[in-house]
């Protein structure tokens, strides 16, 4: 989009640069980043479009807010010059870096591959907000084009794919809000904007299956400087071409509003060797015939001692001895006396609760395979420990029902096949690059490791039903798999059990 250049001069107050397509938000009060970034999941306008509007606009007042905060008339330029010194010496020169915790940025990213934002996502320390497919409806053709692929005989195949899941995507989408509204009709209590709206979103959930890794998406990145710098170091370390532009423009506009402390950040070869060499050797290691089928839940470690341990950290906590001699204590003590201990911890939550921080101490490891469009959404619980495959076609793919008792059952599998066929094909000479070809149906494998106390937000919110199906159902049989093996500590584990469509 063009600007006129009264709002070139509005936006160069508060954006790092006016035509990239990643850059830096800044010079606003907090509140006001919080609502320009919020607006990315269901709105397809650009942040710098919605900046414009919210300055502009009348509803929140806003462009007030903004003024006053702006117009002070203080001049800090010394102040930064007196701050750059500082961290030159210390944060650079002596290596205190946790300073650089306390600088923050608000980074816009748009136009970048749906591949490309979970690459920036598995930064564990960050806050994220992304363009939902439950909300907004892809563009045909606008999809990330790897250049390896199309400067090569692939070209066209992989453009050929691309261009028949977004045709039968935009064609599909008007269909399925008709027969969304056709299986679930209004109610007389349901407003009719509201009900508008969630058949739409109905609609887009199920239709996103078809669309490849390699739509184009926005997403609004908000981390400290520490945590920036480590993401770029991984971006510019990464085999990809997109993530490496990403990771090289991201420290550009960072390098604006933070200028010393990301200007180390660069290529590493530690990063970059270990992947290569580990992937060498994972080949000459694994010498299987075939993919075993696996479940799309399998509890594969877990404490076996959870009750005893979790009794004596919680008694550990309360008292002032160590570890060892209250462990002892608590081996001497029956079930019903741990559960006590247990019980007089956790049954004061409220609704809105998260249990203490004790419940940390127990952990669960589940290798989940879940389709990739599910994945975008509980790849976002962070507060774990996730070991990602890459995508692929091997394990096959998920078709929501409501395909098809629609009748495009055919053209979805079609779509499939030919997704099998393009990465075959591609993956010979691009095994990275092929990625961008495979829709979100497909499944992919990752391992995660969660603590019990992160298990209670997990479940409680995946599993409720304004989420999309496929991961309610993930969230169910993670709750299952607890509660075969410690009945009474999944007890206080807020689980939705209900099925079907989202609310």
């Amino acid at each position: 989009m063009s600007f006129s250049q009264e709002e070139i001069t509005l936006l160069n107050k508060h954006v790092s640069d006016i035509e990239k397509n990643i850059y830096v938000i800044y010079n606003l009060p907090p509140e006001v980043i919080a609502v320009l970034f919020g607006y990315v999941s269901r709105n397809p306008l650009s942040f710098r479009e919605n900046l414009l509007k919210l300055i502009k606009g009348k509803e929140l007042n806003i462009g007030r807010l903004i003024d006053a905060f702006g117009n002070q008339g203080f001049d800090y330029s010394e102040a930064k010059e007196k701050a750059r010194q500082f961290h030159e010496r210390w944060i650079i020169g002596y290596g205190h870096s946790s300073v650089a915790e306390h600088a923050v940025a608000s980074i816009a990213i748009e136009d970048v591959s749906i591949l490309a934002t979970k690459v920036i996502e598995d930064n564990r320390l960050a806050s994220y907000t992304e363009k939902s497919t439950r909300y907004q409806i892809f563009d045909k053709s606008r999809y990330y084009k790897p250049k390896k692929i199309m400067d090569s005989s692939h070209g066209k195949l992989f453009e050929k794919t691309c261009n028949h899941f977004f045709d039968n995507y935009n064609e599909i989408i008007p269909k399925m809000i008709e027969f969304v509204k056709e299986k679930y009709p209004r109610t007389k209590d349901m407003d009719e904007n509201f009900y508008e709206s969630i058949s739409k979103a109905r609609a887009c959930d199920i239709t996103r299956y078809i669309l490849p890794a390699a739509t184009l998406t926005n997403l609004a990145m908000t981390a400290n400087a520490r945590a920036i710098e480590h993401a770029i170091t991984k971006l510019l370390s990464h085999p990809l071409d997109e993530m490496r532009d990403i990771g090289k423009l991201m420290k550009e506009e960072v390098l604006k509003i933070i200028p010393t402390l990301v200007k180390y950040a660069d290529y590493n070869p530690y990063i970059d060797g270990t992947n290569k060499a580990m992937e060498e050797l994972t080949k000459n290691v694994m010498k299987f015939n075939r993919i075993v089928e696996n479940k799309p839940v399998t509890l594969v470690e877990f404490d076996p001692d959870a009750d005893d341990k979790l009794v004596t950290a919680l008694l550990y906590r309360y008292s002032k001895y160590p570890y060892s001699q209250i462990k002892s204590l608590v081996k001497k003590m029956s079930q019903k006396e741990k559960e006590k201990v247990i019980d007089e911890f956790l049954k004061r939550m409220g609704k809105h609760d998260m249990p203490m921080r004790e419940l940390e101490h127990i952990n669960y490891t589940f290798d989940i395979m879940i389709d990739y469009g599910a994945f975008r959404d509980i790849q976002r619980h962070r507060i774990c420990t996730q070991t990602n495959q890459e995508l692929t076609v091997e394990h096959g793919f998920d078709i929501p029902q409501e395909i098809i008792e629609a009748g495009f059952e055919n053209k979805f599998k079609e779509c499939m096949k030919m997704a099998v066929g393009a990465f075959n094909e591609i993956s010979k000479e691009f095994p990275k690059e092929a990625q961008y070809v495979v829709p979100l149906a497909f499944r992919k494998s990752t391992l995660f490791t969660w603590d019990l106390r992160e298990l209670h937000h997990f479940i409680k919110l995946r599993s409720s039903m304004e989420g999309h199906e496929s991961y309610r159902k993930i969230a169910q049989q993670v709750f299952d798999e607890i509660e075969k093996v410690h009945p009474f500590l999944a007890r206080y584990i807020r689980v939705d059990k209900s099925s079907g469509p989202a609310r």
